[in-house]
């Protein structure tokens, strides 16, 4: 028998803990009995072998170890034995390296490393588990030799920024278990043959493999893998599965042990009949694909012995219509997604015979969820998604049954009612997310009830977009120390805001805006270090700025526009806060000159101190704003599209007592517009008005339905939409605009004032009104959507541990 420990610098205990709830155990289950078996001191005997320990070291040349997780690979005497290093597994018995745990993910704590795989790996034949997911190898290939090491039975390079062909090397592997290769950009550039070599493989994940080429035989070569559990292919552009690819297979044999099959995010059309006779099927992930038709008609395909074991249906996503079917087929039902279809009607009741469902979502469809008063259902969901389905009007008494959920969100779900008190007094311990925004929920709850004392799980907290009013001074009262997102906009409360915010240390997201609140904001507010978006726009708050903001290092979002603060723009925010992206002041009290210091702030992209009372000369030092020619900003932190962030760049100081001449580094706008400019198609507000631009208007459908006022001032320019010719042309054919149209504009034109003014050059020959840098597209649109994706990011990251719904 071999013996094995695993030493990283931390307990025996704790690893062994951790490796216990990984999702790999049955693959781990030898060395885990053993590791369980073996102390520290006996550990501490064991030395590596030294022709292993130089190829470890070989092997730590090629990579960059930013945060010093290596540290201890190191040849000096006290650092010898490799066995005590960082990831490395080594037999207690033999001394050889076993095992390489060397994954950057950061949902284990861990830092991600850089460079290349060193072909020093080929120096250790008794490896059996090799891990370098979540690395980052530029875009490099697999190397070959991979396929020599013989004895391995566990190999992760998932997440790895590797590129090029699977080396088809692979099929050496005979003995391996566990092949996750998903997630990078990895191609089959012949034929998937290599794979039906490997006869022990039980889990294999080729996820965001360009797999096109081999859209014929995918299917007939894991049929031949006998001990397959589980199948994960979505994303690889795998086309409809064609009837004559299908007609031969014998399923209940070919996939005898299947488990869990993943083929989400391709270009299926429907759900194979002999999908249904995968007797152990447990887990079905169908979403992001092109099913369409009646949902009762995909799901009769699943009426073989695979309705009795599939425990995880989801097809979401799709474009899937009305007549559900009888889910009682589905007695085993654990997880049912059917979000983001075309679903509408109203749910059967038949979903009452569903006794072990713990998640249902139907988010995003049409469907009414009407049942009697008294109706308790015989499940008890963990999580809950209904959003935008037709709940109301009535605040449904089925979900207060529920009392083991932990994410409920019914936002958008036509609630027009007040919340039962004795349901918010009494809310489920479990319940981590809870989100009724966008309904009209209503009334004045007493403090009590306003803000209870919330389950300390509770980690998403969004009433926002309904009707509540009052005050929220029972906002002390709330002991959920995990809190990380509060939202409680667009509502009627008022008074002043509790001095108690250093409760919620975790909070990231704070949005209070679009309520009546007053006075001066509370100083408890700069205990919140890790907040990223303070929103208290459109309220009523006075005063100066508390000092205490400053400490909001973490801040990449604070918009404090329409209320009524006064005093000095504070010189902190530019010293104190080096990440912020955007800030907003306008339509404050704001007195006094622009502070140099707000120059320090060299990743913002938007800055509006617009509607102020703010007078001197505007700071040449402005060009110092790089952000504002950098578009990997808020990709970094939020993963957005870098076409938005390359365009939303916006200063506005307009309506103030500004003098003085512009910086003209940054701000002049001179020379021809280029013709690039008519490729924008998501091209939707633009204005150069009043600059020293010449030549012809590009031509494009949109530029040229924009309003003349957007280019007025610039003598030199022509064409339309202005009626200035150039030369050669005759006088462009341009039709008056209804009144209609011109009603809309102006409504456009209003809400584009009212809730985030820019001046985007309405330049006057009279004074100095306000100025704009850069192009503006679809502003409002794009800003939204950094705002949007922000809370998208964070309930990912909410939901980090759970299971995919």
């Amino acid at each position: 028998m071999t013996m094995v420990t695993f030493l990283s610098g931390g307990s025996l205990k704790i690893v062994c803990a951790i490796l216990v709830i990984t999702p790999l155990v049955q693959y781990l289950r030898p060395a885990l009995g053993f590791i369980s078996g073996v102390g520290v001191g006996d550990a501490n005997n064991i030395r590596c072998l030294e022709g292993e320990r130089q190829a470890l070291l070989e092997f730590r040349k090629g990579l960059i170890d930013d945060y010093g997780r290596l540290s201890l690979w190191q040849s000096e005497d006290e650092n010898k034995n490799c066995c005590n290093w960082e990831g490395v597994l080594c037999s207690n018995q033999t001394g050889h390296v076993l095992e390489l745990h060397l994954s950057g993910s950061q949902d284990d704590g861990m830092k991600p490393f850089r460079g290349m795989i060193s072909p020093s790996l080929f120096e250790l034949p008794y490896l059996t588990f090799l891990d370098l997911s979540s690395n980052d190898f530029n875009q490099s290939h697999i190397p070959k030799f991979i396929g020599s090491l013989n004895n391995l039975k566990h190999q992760d390079l998932s997440w790895a920024n590797l590129s090029g062909p699977i080396p088809h090397e692979l099929e050496n592997l005979s003995r391996l278990q566990y092949l996750n290769l998903g997630r990078s950009d990895l191609k089959i550039i012949e034929n998937l043959k290599w794979l039906s070599h490997m006869s022990t493989i039980e889990y294999l994940d080729l996820s965001s493999t360009y797999l096109s080429v081999v859209a014929n035989d995918w299917l007939e070569v894991v049929s031949y893998l006998p001990n397959l559990k589980t199948l994960s292919l979505w994303l690889c552009d795998l086309p409809p599965l064609s009837l004559s690819s299908l007609s031969h297979f014998n399923y209940s044999k070919s996939f005898a042990p299947l488990e869990t099959l993943d083929l989400h995010h391709n270009q299926f059309v429907h759900i194979p009949k002999s999908f249904g006779y995968i007797c152990t099927l447990r887990e079905l992930y169908l979403s992001s694909n092109n099913f369409n038709g009646q949902l009762v008609e995909l799901m009769d395909n699943l009426s073989g012995c695979a309705k009795d074991s599939l425990e995880v249906l989801d097809l979401s996503k799709n474009h899937i219509t009305r007549l559900l079917p009888n889910f009682s087929i589905f007695p085993s039902l654990k997880n049912l997604n059917l979000s983001e279809n075309e679903l509408n009607g109203t749910l059967p009741k038949s979903i009452g015979n569903l006794s072990n469902l713990e998640l249902l979502n139907l988010s995003s469809t049409s469907l009414s969820l009407k049942f009697s008063l008294d109706w308790v259902p015989p499940f008890q969901l963990d999580r809950i998604y209904l959003t935008s389905c037709n709940l109301g009007p009535t605040f449904p008494n089925w979900i207060q049954t529920q009392r083991k959920v932990s994410f409920l969100e019914i936002s958008d779900a036509n609630i027009s009612d007040t919340i039962p008190a004795e349901w918010l007094e009494d809310l489920p311990s479990t319940l981590m997310d809870l989100n009724i925004s966008s309904n009209q929920i209503h009334g004045q709850l007493p403090n009590r009830v306003l803000l209870p004392l919330f389950p300390t799980n509770l980690t998403f907290l969004n009433l926002s977009k309904n009707r509540y009013l009052g005050s929220i001074s029972s906002l002390c009262k709330i002991n959920a120390q995990l809190l990380a997102f509060l939202d409680l906009s667009d509502n009627m409360l008022s008074g002043r805001l509790p001095n108690c915010f250093m409760h919620w240390r975790k909070l990231i997201v704070l949005n209070l805006s679009g309520n009546n609140f007053f006075r001066e904001v509370p100083t408890s507010l700069g205990s919140l270090s890790g907040l990223k978006t303070l929103n208290l726009n459109n309220n009523n708050f006075s005063g100066e700025l508390p000092s205490s903001l400053g400490n909001c290092s973490s801040l990449i979002v604070m918009d404090l526009g329409k209320n009524r603060f006064s005093g000095k723009i504070p010189a902190w925010i530019g010293e104190s806060l080096p990440r912020l992206f955007s800030l907003s002041l306008h339509s404050n009290k704001f007195a006094g000159s622009i502070p140099l210091h707000l120059c320090w702030s060299k990743d913002l992209q938007i800055l509006d101190l617009s509607l102020n009372d703010i007078s001197g000369t505007i700071p040449q030092c402005l060009n110092n704003f790089t952000g504002m020619t950098r578009r990997e900003l808020f990709y970094r932190e939020f993963k957005l599209p870098g076409r938005i962030l390359g365009i939303l760049k916006i200063i506005d100081l307009s309506r103030n007592k500004l003098t003085g001449k512009l910086p003209s580094e940054s701000l002049s706008l001179l020379g021809e517009i280029p013709s690039s400019i008519s490729n924008l198609t998501f091209l939707s507000v633009l204005n150069l008005s009043y600059n020293y631009l010449f030549g012809k208007i590009p031509s494009s459908t949109q530029l040229q339905s924009l309003d003349a006022f957007a280019f007025a001032g610039n003598l030199g320019l022509c064409g339309p939409p202005l009626t200035q010719l150039c030369p050669g042309e005759e006088t462009p054919n341009q039709s008056e605009p209804t009144d209609d149209v011109i009603k809309d504009k102006e409504e456009d034109e209003d809400e584009f004032r009212t809730w985030f003014y820019i001046g985007i050059g309405f330049g006057s020959p009279i004074g100095f009104w306000g100025v704009c840098i850069a192009l503006v597209f679809d502003w409002r649109h794009a800003y939204f959507l950094l705002l949007d994706r922000m809370i998208v990011n964070l309930a990912r990251l909410r939901r980090k541990f759970q299971t995919r719904g």
